[in-house]
């Protein structure tokens, strides 16, 4: 029985062995907006191992995905419209997946509800600091404005410059808000429609070759 030096050492020649070879190249992919909504997920790997990291020890279901993995199967499913349910279609090369299917349905099951988490956790966190932005931005924009009427204008160049500022300044104030709730959620509010959606896939392990 080897040791458990010597059992570490045989991972980790193995996993480096693994990590060293050629990326996951998808040979199959949509060529339109129709293909996308139409067609499953579809996701080819020489072996079950290279649809996780290498360089995890962790048993199969508990495991990291492989980031080329990963990033595939998210940027397919963020283009797919609607909300019907997802189809994700794995092809294992060496047709080694037999007796595998629940571990690697459970990690990738368990990859797609952290990363829910995570984008639900950061489209809060940005609302949050929407508005606090806002009753910033609004006070701001209040005493700014306020402050340069006040001031007035007059004749003299300084007294102008200075009137104009203080508006500028406060309508400037406003900035941050206006990204957030205009243009800052919505990329997060995809992503976590995408990873709603994978954690709740139909994962299928079809034999032959992309179509």
């Amino acid at each position: 029985m080897p040791s458990k030096p010597d059992s570490i050492s045989a991972w980790l020649h193995n996993a480096l062995q693994i990590g060293q070879t050629a990326p996951v190249e998808q040979q199959s992919w949509p060529r339109s907006q129709r293909e996308l909504n139409e067609g499953p997920i579809q996701v080819r790997v020489p072996t079950v191992e290279r649809i996780f990291s290498p360089m995890d020890p962790s048993p199969l279901q508990e495991r990291s995905l492989n980031p080329e993995v990963a990033d595939w199967i998210e940027e397919w499913a963020e283009d797919i419209d609607g909300d019907e349910p997802i189809v994700l279609e794995i092809y294992v090369g060496d047709g080694t997946v037999a007796g595998r299917e629940a571990a690697i349905i459970a990690g990738l099951r368990d990859h797609f509800e952290y990363r829910e988490w995570s984008a639900a956790r950061r489209l809060s966190l940005l609302w949050r600091d929407g508005r606090i932005s806002l009753a910033i931005g609004l006070t701001a924009i209040v005493v700014f404005t306020s402050a340069s009427r006040l001031i007035g204008t007059g004749k003299s160049p300084m007294t102008e410059v200075l009137h104009e500022g203080l508006l500028v300044v406060g309508w400037v104030s406003m900035w941050k808000p206006i990204e957030i709730f205009l243009y800052e959620w919505w990329p997060i509010r995809r992503e976590l429609r995408a990873y709603r959606r994978l954690a709740a896939a139909e994962v299928t392990f079809p034999v032959g070759k992309p179509r």
